[in-house]
């Protein structure tokens, strides 16, 4: 086994990228890097216990080199009996659809979508990609330049989701030894010649600069990025935890403030970058100077605000939830569905809702009635056909324990629920009177009296 070969072996092993029996889909553009990760990856495939398959993406950029690159693999793949896949896609037209985007910004995008279509296909396990120390240098440098936190900087890592980076530790050196030495074919990107793309730029004008003030930049910063990467992982924990407790509708991140309020300062801070790059166009976080602001509202004693990130993303609060959309925030409303006979079922994304006439006599399940969740009604209010409907802004209803009626838009913000009114349901008999509003409150008319003779109940929960 060659030197270097068992270095990525060691790589490997260290970082548990890969697991006996899996199948692995290799990103090949057919320059160096991953003509060598190619290369290793089908001389340890024993080693390793694995399958392989190569893709290659024309993106449609160049007019000149990407059909030769991609016969060059074709007959490199034959050659070994790996599977090759390839197709031309247009970046050019995939902006003008996604606007908004730089161009590698878009290529990036329509390169993982190409990548994970034919991961799809082949029941690919993981896609490994050629990215090696020096791209890692890049990395992190114009991130930094542009602005990040702590994900930015590690964004390019041995493993993330189902990307591994095999070659993440060494140098682009050592890779051109490698092919060299063993002989492997290989054609140059002619973009890495051009300094037309900022990453390019960052390659051929910012880093020689700064490596004339340190020549052991690659390994400093290296060491720079597994220090950072310790710590993120300790914070990304906690923040995987709270975006856990999000409920998503509509497009819609929410949760209630109390939530935020209670973690660390810098786990909040990391959770909104996260939550804003996934729903900017771009990928990119917010600046430090927004995700501030966001968080000095968060604990403020206002009850409504609203702040913009970036590029039309939002975070508000209503009441006592919190909201990360994109636009303004609007929740579509909930189909209406008519009831017409006893027991009665329905499901509304999450959660489901029954309707069960029973007798009077005391039952266990009673113990859990709360007048939100779980509830009963006299038989005699139950007036068939009843409906469940979208609360409309008119629609008042006598709270359980009061005389009067009140504004059922009141109640909700009582509740803390004011932004919630095309997702609150309400449940209406025949006569036109509200009995219940799931998840809310029971009405005083669903009061259960010596004349009852039987009772309905109602019950909220979810799936």
């Amino acid at each position: 086994m060659d030197q270097f070969e068992f270095e990525v072996l060691n790589f490997i092993e260290k970082w548990h990228l890969i697991k006996r029996d899996q199948k692995i889909l290799v990103a090949v553009s057919g320059g160096k890097d991953s003509m060598a990760l190619l290369n290793i990856l089908i001389n340890l495939k024993t080693e390793l216990g694995i399958e392989l398959f190569v893709a290659n993406l024309d993106h449609g950029l160049r007019k000149k080199g990407p059909a030769e690159e991609a016969r060059m693999i074709e007959d490199f793949c034959q050659e070994r009996s790996v599977p090759f896949f390839h197709e031309k896609r247009d970046v050019r037209d995939f902006m003008k659809k996604k606007r908004g985007l730089s161009i590698e910004s878009a290529a990036r995008e329509v390169r993982y979508g190409f990548l994970r279509d034919v991961k799809s296909a082949v029941e690919a396990d993981l896609i490994a990609i050629g990215h090696n120390r020096d791209d890692l240098v890049e990395n992190i440098l114009l991130r930094l330049a542009r602005g990040t936190g702590m994900k930015g900087v590690i964004g390019l890592r041995p493993f993330s989701g189902d990307l591994i980076r095999p070659l993440l530790f060494s140098d682009m050196q050592r890779i051109i030894d490698y092919v060299t030495i063993n002989r492997v074919t290989f054609m140059e990107d002619q973009s890495n010649s051009e300094d037309d793309f900022e990453r390019n730029y960052v390659r051929l004008r910012v880093i020689p600069d700064l490596k004339k003030m340190n020549p052991a930049l690659n390994e400093a910063i290296w060491r720079f990025f597994e220090n950072i990467y310790d710590g993120y992982e300790l914070i990304h924990a906690k923040v995987e935890v709270i975006l856990n407790q999000f409920e998503l509708v509509d497009d819609v991140h929410f949760i209630e403030s109390s939530k935020l309020i209670s973690v660390e300062k810098a786990v909040v801070l990391e959770m909104a970058r996260e939550i804003v790059a996934d729903l900017s166009s771009d990928s990119y976080p917010p600046s430090r100077e927004r995700v501030i602001a966001f968080y000095n509202l968060l604990i403020s004693t206002k009850g409504r605000w609203t702040i913009e990130f970036r590029k039309d993303v939002k975070a508000s609060r209503i009441g006592k939830y919190v909201f990360f959309h994109v636009g303004e925030l609007v929740m579509r409303g909930l189909e209406e569905k008519a009831i017409e006979f006893l027991p009665f079922a329905c499901s509304y994304e999450k959660w489901q809702i029954t309707l069960e006439q029973l007798s009077k006599e005391p039952r266990e399940e009673f113990k859990k009635l709360d007048g939100a969740f779980y509830s009963v009604c006299s038989a005699n209010r139950v007036v068939l056909p009843m409906r469940l409907r979208t609360l409309n802004e008119g629609d008042t209803v006598i709270p359980f324990g009061m005389k009067r009626k009140k504004k059922a838009v009141d109640v909700l913000s009582e509740k803390g629920l004011k932004g919630f009114s095309s997702k609150i349901l309400v449940l209406e008999n025949a006569s036109g009177e509200i009995l219940w509003i799931p998840g809310v409150i029971t009405s005083e008319l669903c009061r259960v009296g010596p004349s009852s003779l039987d009772i309905v109940a109602f019950c909220l929960e979810r799936r």
